[in-house]
């Protein structure tokens, strides 16, 4: 019978592992906390003229959300860009 419970499969052994229990003490580093995407600065909305910030995306796109109307736009060719950027009021850096 023990036999039989070790050929279970190899999804058991995933699923039977728990991690190990690490004390507090010996967790050490301080919790750095960052924003999920970089602020580049704010822009008028392009539906309801809003502003809102614009943000980078993981692969370094403008994107724009707005909370008012519900709007996603993100700016991905040359020219979108290029009128983003006449737009774009900076934020300080802190």
């Amino acid at each position: 019978m023990s036999q039989e419970k070790k050929e279970r499969g190899w999804v058991y052994e995933f699923i039977g592992s728990k991690a190990p229990d690490t004390p507090k003490e010996k967790q050490q580093g301080e919790v750095i906390l960052r924003p999920a995407l970089r602020q580049l600065g704010t822009a008028p909305c392009p539906v309801c003229q809003h502003e809102t910030a614009v943000f980078l995306t993981r692969t370094n796109r403008p994107f724009q959300s707005c909370g008012f109307c519900s709007a996603r736009i993100f700016f991905n060719g040359h020219e979108s860009m290029r009128l983003l950027k006449k737009k774009l009021k900076p934020i300080e850096l802190e």
